[in-house]
């Protein structure tokens, strides 16, 4: 599934508004560590990351708008996990080759999605665990939490504004329409 939307976001994005993205966005580093950015400088990659590669894991319909504007990432720790933001590095440094020029997938075969019908190699199953650990420790510091709150002021302005497609020709979509969520339940497991 993560493969399927990763996949179909970069063909689809990758190619047709190549011109639109930064520089930046062509270059694998710039999302393989996007917490270790410097909360002063260039955010696009952070808010790209969190805004259009991590709902490929943790799901669209969870990561919304509303969920990014309520608490810090690493608070929601039911919505993004540690596991969905390393997973998606993981993803990415897997298939960039693939996606971005002819190249085949790092740990997969690049046919089947799996190695040898088996899964990943075990050496993608190593550097998972190191995105893992890194991204704890990361979560942890100082720096990542002004990125997060940076992030969060970003979200919550985008919401109060009617989210980044308000505008439409004819005037402003209703936001102020509020559904059921079953996820948003105030019970802890």
């Amino acid at each position: 599934m993560l493969r399927t939307c990763l996949t179909f976001y970069f063909q689809n994005n990758g190619t047709e508004n190549r011109l639109l993205f930064p520089d930046q966005f062509l270059l694998l580093p710039s999302f393989t560590n996007v917490r270790g950015m410097d909360p002063d400088g260039d955010l696009e990659a952070f808010y790209f990351f969190f805004d259009d590669l991590v709902p490929c894991v943790a799901g669209r319909k969870v990561w919304t708008l509303r969920e990014k504007a309520i608490k810090l990432i690493s608070e929601a720790k039911k919505v993004v996990s540690v596991l969905d933001e390393a997973f998606t590095i993981l993803a990415l440094m897997n298939y960039w080759e693939r996606w971005t020029g002819n190249g085949t997938a790092r740990w997969t075969d690049s046919k089947a999605g799996n190695y040898q019908y088996m899964g990943w190699a075990d050496a993608a199953y190593l550097q998972f665990d190191e995105l893992c650990k890194r991204i704890c420790e990361q979560r942890q510091t100082r720096l990542n939490k002004k990125l997060e709150q940076m992030y969060l002021a970003r979200s919550r302005s985008l919401l109060a504004g009617g989210g980044p497609h308000s505008q439409r020709l004819g005037g402003l979509v209703e936001t102020n329409v509020e559904v059921y969520n079953e996820l948003d339940s105030e019970e802890e497991d």
